[in-house]
């Protein structure tokens, strides 16, 4: 069956739509790290406990977690202009709230709410560069598109240190919800004009569009569940979810390790944690470098989950010595999981264009990590109170290791699949 879709061809356009994706994905990180890089403040307020606010943060990735499975689906289906929209006005009103109210309950539900909508932004994001981009661009795209969550979180932790050190951190969120109100108006009246632009002087195409149904013996994808079975993508799962750990759920309390660790303020502990996306910038190029040479995003992954692993024997070695090589092992430790990140969430998706499950897969495989988020947010304190810093820091390492093996066990099965399907 042929589909008829519309190619941006002017570069001015082309340049127009990957900005108006970054700035509204980069503006996501404002309103859901800002409630992480508060916690130092909120704890010392003394409003909430320590695990009543470890609670609130699982909220966000837990439903975030499983608004993917929904957003991928209806990513497929739905325009992403409604979807998108829908995500970050949501996401605006659940700020304010926050804002606002000092309810223990409020606040989780408010977060909750945050989380689930949050979900409908990403994969059909990632459709709507699939379907206005050329395939000689959309890659690069993608790829350079993971860029936000870095420079994202980044100024996230600025701009809620610089807050937090003249005001209340009530007012971090006032300003994410506002931002983040500009940015869905923004959002919709740049989806209309990159629409009209790609029907009135865009590139006309017919896509060959591959049906997975029960009348097609030649097509072993029935379903989406067999899809994950055969291609292998079951396993990796675990590794999407250590993956969510490492990167969110470890970011999150970065600054709770440092300030008890080293006994540091919680302002200066906001701000030598910046230390960290700055550090993460550099995952999305050394995903694109690395796997530009290998060019199968599961075995580039393998090395970074191997990479990781190193950094993170090294930070259980050192931990309580020094908090320059603290900081620099946690720097390149989540730096290899953006670019694992980058290779599975934002790289990987875009091999099922050709049976329009794009949207889909990017939503399933995102969910993943963000259960990791959600399980390592609350886990986290768990392990770090019950069995201290360091042991909590060899759970990561042994989880780093199991998750390199399952990257490599699976590429023979992933090739095959891509090979036979794809």
């Amino acid at each position: 069956m042929n589909e008829k879709y519309y190619k941006l061809k002017d570069k001015k356009f082309i340049i127009f739509l990957f900005s108006l994706c970054f700035l509204v994905y980069l503006s996501t990180y404002l309103g859901r790290l800002n409630y992480s890089a508060s916690i130092t403040a909120i704890l010392e307020e003394g409003i909430f406990t320590k695990s009543q606010t470890g609670i609130i943060g699982t909220t966000f990735f837990f439903t975030y977690g499983l608004g993917q499975f929904i957003s991928g689906f209806l990513g497929d289906k739905i325009t992403p202009k409604k979807l998108v929209f829908l995500g970050v006005f949501i996401s605006s009103i659940s700020n304010l709230f926050m804002a606002f109210t000092n309810n223990y309950l409020i606040m989780v539900l408010a977060w909750s709410i945050n989380g689930l909508f949050q979900s409908f932004i990403w994969s059909p994001i990632i459709r709507f560069i699939v379907d206005f981009l050329d395939d000689s661009i959309k890659s690069k795209t993608c790829i350079y598109l993971n860029l936000s969550v870095p420079l994202g979180t980044m100024l996230t932790y600025i701009m809620t240190a610089s807050i937090i050190k003249f005001k209340s951190w009530k007012f971090v969120f006032i300003l994410s919800g506002i931002i983040l109100l500009i940015i869905s108006i923004l959002w919709v009246i740049g989806y209309n004009l990159i629409e009209k632009n790609a029907k009135n002087n865009g590139i006309q195409y017919e896509k060959k569009v591959i049906k997975n149904d029960n009348k097609n013996n030649n097509n072993p994808n029935i379903n989406i569940i067999s899809l994950i079975i055969s291609s292998g993508f079951i396993f990796l799962l675990f590794s999407l979810i250590v993956q969510g750990t490492l990167k969110d759920g470890v970011t999150n309390w970065v600054p709770v390790y440092i300030n008890e660790t080293y006994n540091l303020g919680s302002s200066i502990s906001i701000i030598s944690t910046i230390i960290i996306p700055i550090f993460n910038i550099f995952g999305v190029y050394f995903a694109s470098i690395l796997n530009h040479k290998i060019k199968n995003e599961i075995k580039t992954s393998a090395i970074f989950f191997g990479i990781c692993t190193i950094c993170l024997f090294i930070l259980f070695i050192s931990s309580g010595k020094s908090v320059f090589i603290s900081l620099l092992m946690l720097g390149i430790s989540t730096t290899t999981m953006m670019a694992v990140n980058t290779l599975l969430i934002g790289l990987l998706p875009i091999n099922f264009d050709k049976i329009n499950k794009v949207s889909s897969i990017s939503g399933i495989l995102n969910s993943f990590v963000y259960i990791g988020g959600a399980i390592s947010t609350y886990g986290i304190w768990i392990m770090s109170e019950k069995i201290g810093w360091n042991n909590t820091i060899l759970v990561w390492i042994i989880l780093s290791i199991i998750s390199c093996t399952i990257c490599l066990a699976i590429l023979k099965k992933w090739n095959n699949y891509r090979l036979n399907n794809l």
